[in-house]
């Protein structure tokens, strides 16, 4: 196990409801300390970050030499940055002014990724008679990334031959090895297999053993709401948790937790997206007992490290400083007109972080109609996934979805006698039609495009910026509001669930 290292010191010296992709509207319920709601009720957020227009948007490149004058405080906090963080984000964290954070670290990028273990100097701030807090899981270990790229779920979960997980076959429409069910979810949702096994055995014992009791069996998981009954339904409700903590505390969102009977529980600001990602499954399902117990070193951490060993030895870095995204051009084909229908939203489900958008073919009319326009490759790479109206493509050519750059083509109907799996396809190569195919809510015929960098979602607000072109995606403090800016031309197309003020195209070259 490992905690944090750092260093005190006092000083003397909305959404857009008429658009294509739909999100579930179900109020979301405080839980009792044995059911879970739909949601992890996250309060204290602050709205998803938005980029400036090009005029007012700061590089993430390379560091701003300030104009401001320094600060030096006579009480501060020495923080030790961890891997994806941005003087921005630890402001938030810290709950600490953006600017005195800049005027007091005038050495450091303004925007971008920071180097891993920098020292950064948090003003005003004491905690000094605090300990560091304890770390459960590296964030490395919560995204379905590098660190699982030799990882078979199926090997892990035959394992353990007679437990409940391995014997039985579990599905909504259709039925599934067990094993294959948690495959697919982590895998639409990004997030580790191992995660998810690790809580089925905390919360149940059903990954090595069985039950005889059927409501166990039916909330593996523990959520005991009728809508989250099976397997299915309790894995994607757990991958949702997982995301909205990780994510929310990725990009300093949250601040604090509501646990099951409504207590309010602080987080630390030291503590890492990982942890967090865990605490954010917990925090519905159990008052603060149970909550803690689960959360420290007894908890869960100990059954995941007696399954798979200590998750620290999977660490890897996912991104790093000066991180930019491959070229990649508008998804469609030259001089065809397409709509900008949705700004940056959640990239799976009610899943955060917003890492998608959304275009809609020019339709005779609206709804589910079949479209005779082609998705394109907007990028050349391999096809690494093809599923039920969903296509993914890695861009770095290793064949793998868990490492470099990946897009992530949902409603698409893919030219199923053409493409396959681990074939490459060339900048421009039709891959096929959009549509309301898929396991995604719609309300009409488009395509919605997402995407990831080493397993995680990236989002289509950046950084790093999601350029299309020469088109950047700028977004708004509601999901599927938004824009697209011509860095070239200042021309701005906003996003529209409408067919004439967001029209797109390629120009004829």
């Amino acid at each position: 196990m490992k905690l944090q290292k750092t260093i005190s010191i006092t000083a003397i010296s909305v959404a857009l409801l008429a658009t294509s992709c739909t999100t579930s509207n179900e109020p979301i319920t405080e839980a009792a300390a044995t059911l879970g709601p739909p949601q992890v009720r996250i309060s204290g957020t602050t709205p998803e970050p938005t980029i400036l227009s090009k005029l007012k948007q700061e590089t993430n490149i390379a560091p701003v030499t300030p104009t401001m004058e320094g600060y030096s405080p006579e009480t501060y906090h020495l923080y030790n940055t961890q891997n994806g963080d941005t003087l921005p984000i630890i402001a938030r964290r810290f709950m600490v002014d953006s600017e005195l954070v800049w005027r007091a670290n005038l050495n450091l990028t303004r925007t971008d990724f920071l180097d891993k273990d920098t020292l950064v100097t948090v003003p005003d701030l004491d905690l000094s008679s605090s300990i560091d807090p304890y770390w459960i899981i590296p964030d490395s270990e919560v995204v379905y990334g590098p660190g699982q790229v030799n990882l078979d779920v199926q090997t892990e979960v035959q394992a353990h031959t007679k437990g409940w997980l391995w014997q039985v076959k579990a599905g909504n429409e259709y039925l599934d090895p067990g094993w294959k069910v948690v495959q697919d979810i982590a895998m639409e949702y990004s997030v580790n297999p191992r995660i998810l096994l690790a809580l089925i055995e905390y919360q149940s014992g059903l990954l090595t053993g069985i039950s005889s009791t059927e409501s166990i069996e039916q909330y593996p998981l523990n959520v005991q709401k009728w809508k989250f009954a099976k397997l299915p339904n309790q894995l994607m409700w757990a991958a949702e948790q997982i995301n909205a903590g990780y994510y929310g505390w990725r990009h300093g969102r949250i601040q604090e937790l509501s646990l099951a009977e409504g207590e309010k529980y602080k987080l630390d600001p030291r503590l890492n997206s990982g942890t967090v990602a865990i605490y954010s499954f917990f925090a519905p399902l159990y008052s603060t007992a149970l909550f803690e117990q689960a959360v420290g070193p007894n908890g869960f951490s100990a059954t995941y490290e007696q399954l798979f060993g200590n998750p620290f030895n999977f660490e890897v870095d996912l991104v790093e400083p000066g991180l930019t995204q491959p070229e990649i051009t508008l998804p469609f084909e030259t001089g065809v007109v397409w709509n900008f229908t949705g700004g940056p939203h959640a990239a799976w489900r009610d899943s955060a972080p917003w890492a998608a958008i959304d275009f809609a073919p020019k339709l005779a009319e609206p709804g589910c109609v079949e479209s005779t326009d082609w998705i394109v490759a907007p990028a050349s790479g391999v096809i690494t996934r093809i599923g039920n109206g969903i296509l993914a493509q890695n861009l770095d050519n290793d064949r793998s979805e868990l490492t470099g750059w990946t897009l992530v083509y949902v409603h698409l109907l893919p030219e199923k006698y053409k493409l396959r799996v681990g074939q490459q396809v060339e900048y421009g190569e039709r891959l096929g039609r959009p549509s309301c195919e898929g396991n995604l809510e719609t309300t009409g015929t488009h395509l919605h495009l997402a995407r990831k960098y080493n397993g995680e979602w990236i989002p289509a607000s950046g950084p790093p910026t999601f350029s299309l072109g020469e088109w950047d995606v700028i977004g708004e403090h509601r999901p599927y509001r938004g824009k697209l800016y011509n860095r070239y031309n200042g021309i701005t197309v906003i996003a529209c669930a409408c067919v004439n003020d967001n029209q797109i195209s390629i120009p004829p070259r």
